[in-house]
């Protein structure tokens, strides 16, 4: 039986039906993004959370049913099948989604897994914003190709070096560490360790996306940021305290922890030492796609790819009536979440007017560390940025008016605010600029000004502070 947040039961029919709705909506989240797909496991605790009805039954007993009902809605609605974008968490798309609903479009492949590919590929097409130029191609799941491969054949790996690039987007996946140093012309008859040094500044490294014993390494949402933590009691706490953090990195992550794992591409990192100390080593993306020829040779734009979290830039756009409409009554109801879509360059000026209306008036608007009153020189930004959390987009406490001066600081990260709501300047990162210096000066340990409504949460202040900026 199903139950709410409060205890009370739910009829089994009832539960599947808030459960569907909310699987509709979030297959239609994950389609927007080019090859994501999401696991029935992972799928089913989102279900959860979000409708706050809870069951005991196992998973393979009631999440078939949602699927069929999101499906329903999705062939009624003439879209593509979006329960092709969920997995079992081995990668497969399972024996039941042959018989699921789903509009004329669908493809009639034999193969399932090929099915469900093409019809993934119609989602993307419908839905995604970082569709490739090329428009996309079927794409098995990781764990599908690996298994699908001819162990003894490495023609796949042979076309890949022959065309010399992979991206990000691309998410080929590699069995070992020994497919990845070919495509760098190195070869070893094993390989275990972390690191693969190819010259005086650049190494590929494997990190372990999960956590383990020695290590719990976190990937921010946008892809941007690895953020490297040693486990306390693993074997290599003291590498962070005795060796300085890596240049750059060619990134190949190992996905899990379900089975089969497998190594993916995740970009070039640079390390950040502004943002590192003893306890983490911070490294920031700079480029998402790498040229090698197989050989030895290789190469990649250093780039660093910023995400759209500019409250400044976003501030000066020209709003859309309607949306902020929409974005008023969202916050007058207090549902601060803006869905990635939503926050495209498009519309976020929309929803930053919104926002930096309702922080700027609990300020008074004065900057809460200089007490500049100039409306041009005041900006309501953000603690935890637009990029890294999209269910407290709208929430005014996740925001402080601030000037333009104090926010660039802020955003740059040579300022950071404590939990307490006191300015810390990282003097660090401040380099023979006597100018700078002195005006970094003037908001160095101040304690913010404390606003009508809406404190800073100090949780959300930690939170930034642990994200790295």
């Amino acid at each position: 039986m199903a139950s709410r947040s409060d205890g009370t039961e739910i009829s089994h029919a009832d539960a599947l039906a808030a459960w569907g709705n909310v699987a509709y909506a979030e297959l239609k989240a994950i389609a927007r993004t080019y090859n994501e797909v999401v696991s029935d496991a992972q799928l089913s605790e989102v279900l959860q959370k979000e409708t706050t009805i809870t069951t005991d039954m196992p998973r393979q007993n009631w999440i078939g049913s949602v699927l069929e009902i999101a499906a329903q809605r999705a062939a009624d609605e003439g879209e593509p099948p979006l329960t092709s974008l969920c997995v079992r968490p081995d990668g497969t798309i399972g024996p039941g989604y042959a018989g699921a609903p789903k509009s004329a479009m669908a493809s009639a492949a034999s193969d399932i897994e090929v099915r469900a590919a093409e019809d993934r590929l119609l989602c993307y097409k419908e839905f995604a914003t970082d569709l490739p130029p090329s428009g996309g191609t079927p794409t098995l799941t990781p764990q599908v190709e690996i298994q699908r491969r001819d162990q003894t054949d490495g023609a796949w790996l042979r076309r890949l070096i022959e065309r010399g690039v992979l991206t990000v987007a691309d998410r080929v996946p590699f069995q070992n560490h020994l497919e990845v140093a070919a495509l760098f012309g190195r070869t070893y008859r094993s390989h275990q360790s972390a690191i693969i040094r190819l010259d005086e500044f650049t190494e590929i490294w494997f990190p372990k996306m999960y956590q383990n014993g020695d290590w719990d390494n976190s990937l921010s949402s946008d892809g941007n940021v690895i953020t490297m933590r040693h486990v306390p009691g693993g074997k290599y706490g003291a590498v962070m305290e005795t060796k300085p953090i890596r240049q750059y990195v060619i990134t190949f992550g190992h996905i899990g922890p379900s089975r089969p794992r497998y190594y993916r591409f995740l970009g070039v990192f640079e390390g950040a030492p502004h943002l590192s100390d003893s306890s983490k080593w911070v490294n920031q993306r700079v480029s998402d796609t790498v040229l090698f020829d197989g050989e030895g040779g290789f190469s990649f734009e250093a780039t660093r790819t910023r995400p759209v979290q500019d409250d400044q830039t976003a501030e000066a756009a020209d709003p859309d009536p309607q949306v902020m409409a929409a974005a008023q009554e969202q916050l007058d109801q207090e549902i601060f979440a803006v869905d990635d879509q939503l926050g495209t360059a498009k519309s976020r000026g929309s929803y930053q007017a919104v926002f930096a209306k309702r922080v700027k008036n609990n300020y008074g608007w004065e900057c809460a560390v200089t007490g500049i009153r100039t409306k041009a020189f005041l900006v309501a930004s953000h603690i935890v940025p637009w990029s890294e959390a999209k269910e407290i987009r709208l929430d005014p406490s996740n925001g402080i008016c601030l000037s333009t001066f104090v926010d660039r600081a802020f955003d740059a990260g040579y300022l950071s605010i404590t939990p307490e709501g006191r300015t810390a300047v990282r003097w660090e990162k401040v380099q023979g600029d006597p100018i700078l210096k002195s005006e970094l000066s003037r908001i160095d340990g101040v304690e913010l000004k404390r606003p009508s409504s809406d404190p800073p949460d100090p949780a959300k202040l930690a939170r930034r502070i642990e994200l790295g900026y």
